[in-house]
């Protein structure tokens, strides 16, 4: 019987591992290379602080970030970073969709769009989370 339990156990395992997912997407002709001030727009119904967690990834990485409303964007930003997430509740709030999009700051033309998305809820901080997108925006791998 024990075996049994083992089983079932490393098969959820199995198939929850299989539920989250990362998807980078790169503009045509398009390259994050060289950009190194980037401005993180706040989300006003974001409640979870996610803009200060996208712009500490970007500053650990060695890049000049700073994050708020539009109005205080500075005028030497290069790139203009917005995101999208998506919340559930499991004894605890819990990421499990967030978008991050990089734009250039003059043109608005798009650099790269990176998705995180998880069917079952995960455990894993939202900040880690921001952490691995921005790792694969500013690599350029998906």
């Amino acid at each position: 019987m024990p075996r049994l339990v083992s089983f079932f156990f490393v098969l959820l395992l199995g198939i929850v591992a299989g539920c989250t997912s990362y998807d980078t997407q790169v503009a045509r002709g398009r390259t994050l290379v060289g950009v190194q001030r980037y401005f993180v727009l706040s989300n006003p119904n974001d409640g979870h602080a996610l803009d200060h967690q996208i712009a500490a990834a970007l500053t650990n990485r060695g890049y000049q970030a700073e994050s708020g409303p539009l109005t205080m964007m500075p005028e030497d930003t290069e790139a203009v970073v917005s995101y999208q997430d998506h919340w559930t509740w499991d004894f605890g709030d819990h990421l499990v969709y967030l978008q991050i999009a990089v734009r250039d700051q003059k043109t608005s033309q798009p650099y790269a769009t990176v998705v995180f998305s998880a069917k079952v809820p995960t455990r894993k901080p939202a900040a880690d989370i921001a952490d691995e997108l921005i790792g694969r925006l500013v690599s350029g791998k998906p």
